[in-house]
Formats: C-alpha cells, structure tokens, sequence
C-alpha cells in the first residue's frame, strides 16, 4: 500500500484522485487543496488580489466566459457531457458544473482537504516525502508523510507582465488578464489589450462590446485575416510610452485609458523544498521526463503542466500513466537515459522553435506523438485519434472567425472520424 499526495484540486487534481482511489489495495490518497471547492480556474469569483487567509487568488475566471475549445475535447474519459447535443461550446458555469458531477458522481470530494495550503514539499529518507501544510480554517500547521506526490496546481495563477520603457509615465489603467472580471467598466474608453493568445483575442472582443475602440497589440501574423468586431484594430508589439501615449513598433501611436496585459503565466512551485532538485528556468520545469516525472525522485509527477493540447484526456493520461510506473507496471529507463532523452527532446524543440517557454506547449501532431509516448511508457491503450483532429478543427475555425467559430457542432461518428454541423438558433 502507497501513500499517494495530490496537491490541487482542479482538473488535474481530480482526475489523479479519481484514477488513484480506483486502486484501493495498492493506493491510499489525500488530496490538498487551498480553496473550499474543486474546480481550480473555473471557480469564478469577484475577488482579485488576496483572498481573507491572505493567499493570493487562484483563479483568472471572468464574466462571460465561453470555452473557446469544442466540449467533445473537454471530457474526462468514461464521463461524457450530458443535455448538450446543440452546442459544442460552453460557458464557464456549464463546465464547472461538469466537473462537480465528476467529482461527485466518482465520489471524490471525502479524499480532499480544504482549506489546506502546502508550505513545504521536500524528500527525506527511503524515498519518502514530508509535507507541511497549514490548515486554514484552525489555524494549525500539520505534517504528512508520503510514499509518492503528484503536483496537480495548474500554471494560470501568476501573472507574467512584460517590462515596457517608461512604463511609469502610463497614466492611466493598468491590468493582467488574472485581474479581469468583466467589461462594462470599460465604457466608451480606449483599451490596448497585449497579447493575442486566447486570452487575449476573447478579452479583447468582450471589451470592444462597451469600449469605443480596442487596439490588440501582438506579432501573430496568422490572425491579421481573423474576422474581430469593428472597432477592434490590430497593432504591433508596444515599442515604449512617450509623453504618457502608447508608442508601437510601426511608429503610430494611441492614447489610452487603459492596458490589459494578455500575456500569460509565470510557473512557480513556491513549496518545493531545493531538495526536490527541480528547477522553473524561463517558464521549463527541469529536469522532468516526459514533460512529466522527476528524474531526480521519480515518485514526483507534474500532472497537468502541458498545455495546448486535449487537456481533459492528458490529465487522466499521465495520472493513469504515473500510476502504473509506481505499480511496477510501467519502468522507467535509467536515470542517465531519462536525462539523454530529455535533452534531446529539448534540443529538438529548439531547433524547430528557437522557443525555450514553449517547451510544454505540445500543439498539433506533438499534441499525438506525446500521448503515443505516454501510452507506450504506461502500457495503456493509445488515446482516440479523432480528438486531435477535433481539437486542430477548433483552432482553425477560431483563427478564421473569432467572432462566430462557437456557431460550430462537432459529433462524433467512431474514434476516427466525426462531423461538423451549424448551431441551429431556436
């Protein structure tokens, strides 16, 4: 019988309780989780900054949100969506309400400790681990012993905001997308919004419904074509502020009342003890194996770090997939061919990119070669292939047409091939 940690309770963390406490005579599970409820970002509250205990706010949800993927890839597996066959995009509240039908239906919520906020994780003898933790609600520091840790916190808490010169001399407002709540406070103002990653193409265009003009900042030249509301212009990368305007690259220049910073997250395990000998180096965990496993203590997993890809399904792959190295199942390679394969995947990567920080970004046919690996590392069944190509449908339909792509319905007809249908508007 192991002892099995999970630190969050979000999406990765409730697909790692739920795949853990299948096995019951090989796993015994405690779940950490700094809130009071499961759902990590897609718990929306008003609240920005810290919340009463003086934890900084987990979540970036705001008002209005609408998955901007098709649900068909936003499933766990042997749980489907119910009571929406009309639509494949959902809004935030819908979602979440999925995810508290998982936990429920799979009974997940009595392995979970609420309210409890790690301080630290480090290892100690026989290839234990020692948790501190302070439970929020009494007030009181407690320690746990563990045979093994999955670290499930999710990568969309701390925001990563871009030095621009002269910065200072903005007079006016200034915000990441973590701090966004919603749009009205907006009216009639100019807003530079930076950053055209999903965040930033969506906040944009819920700013632009009350603002008087949206400039998108950004150097993605694949959505210059991309149809956006009319008051919404694209500009390049901001060069500096003068005279308290914003200066852009092109040399126009725009006075604003407003910048909302679109331009990701920062990766922090603040309680990882330096014994853990993991290291955050411009936005990589290292050294990890597969994206995934401590190659220093490998009964550390990093479940949920990858993005761009059938996240659901990657969840419960790697926890199925950790699971089964931890069983004995599935062996790992020494730890001197771990670190050659790493490097090399690493080194690839930059070949092909010249992009260290998107090294956990496994867009595209990556997205199938790495749940391929995983599949083979774990000795599980290969994933539905039909789910990329849904989910390569939605990025095209989204880059063509960002203002009508959520018209689209996916349904699938076998786990190769699907189809896909206009919303039909009652």
């Amino acid at each position: 019988m192991k002892k099995v940690a999970i630190i969050g309770a979000g999406l990765s963390g409730l697909a790692a309780t739920k795949r853990v406490t299948e096995s019951p005579d090989s796993f015994e599970c405690c779940t950490f989780e700094l809130s009071d409820n499961i759902g990590g970002t897609w718990v929306y509250t008003d609240k920005t900054g810290k919340d009463e205990h003086g934890i900084p706010i987990h979540s970036s949800m705001y008002q209005g949100l609408r998955t901007n993927l098709p649900k068909e890839v936003m499933e766990f597996p042997e749980f489907p969506h119910k009571n929406f066959d009309n639509r494949s995009y959902l809004t935030a509240a819908e979602v979440l309400r999925y995810v508290e039908d998982y936990a429920e239906y799979f009974n997940l919520k009595k392995y979970i400790k609420f309210l409890h906020y790690v301080k630290s994780v480090a290892p100690i003898q026989n290839g234990r681990w020692e948790i501190q933790v302070t439970d929020l609600q009494l007030s009181k520091d407690c320690t746990y012993y563990f045979d093994s840790v999955m670290i499930c916190v999710g990568n969309y808490s701390n925001p990563d905001i871009p030095s621009i010169p002269n910065i200072a001399n903005f007079q006016g407002l200034q915000l990441h997308s973590h701090d966004y709540r919603e749009p009205s406070r907006f009216k009639n103002q100019t807003v530079v919004v930076i950053g055209a990653g999903s965040s930033g193409m969506d906040i944009s265009c819920h700013v632009s419904n009350h603002a008087e003009k949206v400039y998108l900042s950004h150097h993605n030249n694949k959505i210059l074509n991309t149809v956006f509301p009319e008051n919404l212009h694209h500009k390049p990368d901001i060069q500096e502020i003068r005279d308290g305007n914003i200066l852009f690259k092109d040399g126009s220049e725009v006075s604003a009342d407003t910048i909302i910073y679109c331009t990701g997250y920062l990766i922090k395990y603040p309680f990882l003890d330096e014994k853990c000998k993991i290291k955050v180096e411009n936005n990589v965990i290292k050294p990890l194996y597969k994206r995934m496993i401590n190659i220093e203590y490998p009964t550390m997993g990093f479940i949920g770090a990858l993005r761009d890809s059938p996240n659901f399904d990657l969840f419960d792959l790697q926890a199925r997939c950790f699971l089964n190295i931890l069983k004995g199942v599935a062996v790992l390679p020494s730890t001197q061919d771990m670190l050659s394969e790493t490097e090399r995947e690493f080194n690839e990567h930059m070949k092909r990119t010249n992009n260290e920080k998107s090294f956990l970004s496994i867009k595209g046919h990556f997205a199938k070669i790495y749940f391929d690996e995983l599949s083979r590392l774990g000795k599980l069944p290969f994933t539905k292939p039909v789910l990329f190509d849904i989910y390569s449908s939605g990025q095209d339909s989204r880059a063509k047409d960002f203002k009508n792509f959520r018209t689209k319905v996916y349904r699938l007809i076998n786990d190769r091939e699907y189809i896909v249908e206009e919303q039909k508007v009652h």
